[in-house]
C-alpha cells in the first residue's frame, strides 16, 4: 500500500489559499463524496488513487451533478500573473468606497458561475467591470486579487495530514478546542519532554483532541510505549485518527483509566491491610507488555485547564531524571503547581515560561505583523524529576 496515495477511509486536508478543511474519504470504493470548498461543491472521491498534491477543479461532462471533479495539475497559474500587464495608480486618494465601483451584481456573478466559467475568467470579468481597479496601487491590486482568489481559485491542494498541518488547522478553526495550543508551543513540549524512540512516556491529554498523544506517536514511530492516561471514559483520539497511523505506529499506544487504577489500589490495600508497595501497579491494558508502575516513565506530558492536582499524582509515575512538561492555557494554575513542586524539592531546572510567537504577512512590497493573531500560546511548566 502506497502511503503517498489518496486512499479510501483515509483523512485528508483540503486547502484553497488560506482556507483549510479536514475530511475523511468514503470507506467503500465507487461512492461519490461531495464536500464544500468555499462556495464550490467538489467530488473528493475523484482524487482517490492519486498522489497528494495540487488539483484543478474541472467540470466533467460525464458527471451529471453540479460538483467539480479533481484533476491532478502541476501548472498552477496565479491570477495576478494573468493580470500583471494591467496599469496601476500611484496612490488611492481618488478612490471612494461607496459600494458602486463594481458594475457586476451578485446575480451576474452567479450566472457566470452557472455558465461554467473558471475562477480566473470570473475574476477577469470582475476586474474589467471595476471602475477603480486600474487606478489602485500595485499593492492594493494584489490584495484585491488575493481576496478574490480565496473565493474563485480553480486550484486546491490535497495534503497528507501531519502534526504541523493538523495543529495549524485546529488552531485556526477554534483555538480553545485544543486549549489554544499553537504548533510552536507543541514543538516546545516535544523538546522539553525529551520525546524519543524506545522510551516509555505518559500523556494526560485533557482537552486537545488527542493532538499531544498523536505528536508523541509520530515522533517515536512505533518504538517505545505511550500510556494515554484519562480520568473517565476513553481518551480523546480525533487527531490520532486523522493522522492515518498504520498498526505498527499505533502499537506503542496503551490506554489507562486512572479512576479504575485508583479503585484497584484501594481495594488491594483494604484486602491486605497494608499499604500497597510503590512498584505494585496493576496491569491496566491486556495487550501491554510491561505494567504501569510508579517510577517507570521516562517522560510525562500533562495538558489540561486545572493541572495542579492531577500533575502531583502523575509525577509519581515518572522515573528519577525523567522530564515532565505541564501545559495550561492560563498562568495561575501553573503558578500554584510551580510553588508546590519547588517547596517539596521535587525537580531541578524547574521553569515556568510563556510561549509567544508573532506571525508576519509576507508580501512583495512590504512585510508586517498580522493584524489578528493569538495573544498567547499558553504556559509551560517543565523540569527534571529528582529524588531527595
Amino acid at each position: 500500500m502506497d502511503v503517498n496515495l489518496i486512499l479510501n477511509d483515509h483523512f485528508v486536508l483540503v486547502q484553497r489559499k488560506s482556507q483549510m478543511s479536514l475530511h475523511q474519504l468514503p470507506k467503500k470504493e465507487g461512492k461519490q463524496w461531495t464536500i464544500k470548498v468555499g462556495r464550490d461543491l467538489v467530488d473528493l472521491s475523484t482524487a482517490l488513487g492519486k498522489p497528494h498534491g495540487t488539483f484543478k477543479l474541472s467540470r466533467s461532462e460525464e458527471n451529471e451533478s453540479k460538483a467539480f471533479a479533481l484533476v491532478p495539475s502541476s501548472d498552477v497559474v496565479e491570477m495576478k500573473e494573468k493580470l500583471k500587464d494591467l496599469n496601476s495608480g500611484e496612490n488611492n486618494k481618488e478612490i471612494w468606497d461607496d459600494g458602486r465601483s463594481q458594475q457586476l451584481k451578485k446575480e451576474d456573478i452567479e450566472e457566470l458561475r452557472g455558465q461554467g466559467l473558471t475562477g480566473s475568467e470570473i475574476v477577469s470579468q470582475l476586474v474589467e467591470n471595476s471602475k477603480t481597479f486600474q487606478i489602485k496601487t500595485e499593492f492594493s491590486q494584489e490584495k484585491y486579487l488575493n481576496k478574490k482568489e480565496e473565493k474563485y481559485s480553480e486550484w486546491v491542494e490535497i495534503l497528507k495530514p501531519n502534526i504541523r498541518h493538523l495543529a495549524k488547522y485546529f488552531h485556526s478553526q477554534d483555538p480553545m478546542q485544543i486549549l489554544n495550543l499553537r504548533p510552536d508551543t507543541l514543538a516546545m513540549i516535544m523538546s522539553l519532554a525529551n520525546i524519543k524512540s524506545n522510551g516509555k512516556f505518559g500523556v494526560f491529554d485533557g482537552g486537545c483532541q488527542g493532538l499531544v498523544t498523536a505528536a508523541i506517536l509520530d515522533r517515536i514511530q512505533g518504538f517505545g510505549t505511550v500510556w494515554n492516561l484519562c480520568l473517565k471514559g476513553t481518551p480523546q483520539k480525533r487527531v490520532i485518527q486523522a493522522m492515518n497511523f498504520n498498526p505498527e505506529q499505533l502499537k506503542p499506544l496503551k490506554n489507562a483509566n486512572l479512576r479504575k487504577l485508583k479503585e484497584s489500589l484501594i481495594k488491594e490495600e483494604n484486602e491486605n491491610g497494608d499499604e500497597v508497595p510503590a512498584a505494585k501497579m496493576i496491569k491496566l491494558d491486556e495487550d501491554a507488555p510491561p505494567p504501569l508502575e510508579f517510577g517507570s516513565l521516562d517522560g510525562l506530558v500533562v495538558v489540561c485547564r486545572r493541572p495542579n492536582a492531577i500533575a502531583k499524582e502523575l509525577v509519581k509515575l515518572l522515573a528519577p531524571s525523567g522530564n515532565f512538561v505541564i501545559f495550561c492555557p492560563y498562568s495561575e494554575p501553573l503558578c500554584e503547581t510551580y510553588t508546590d513542586f519547588r517547596e517539596c524539592n521535587l525537580a531541578v531546572n524547574l521553569k515556568l515560561t510563556e510561549a509567544w510567537f508573532r506571525l508576519h504577512q509576507v508580501l512583495p512590497l512590504r512585510t508586517h505583523p498580522e493584524v489578528n493573531m493569538s495573544g498567547s500560546g499558553g504556559y509551560i511548566l517543565s523540569g527534571i524529576k529528582v529524588v531527595s
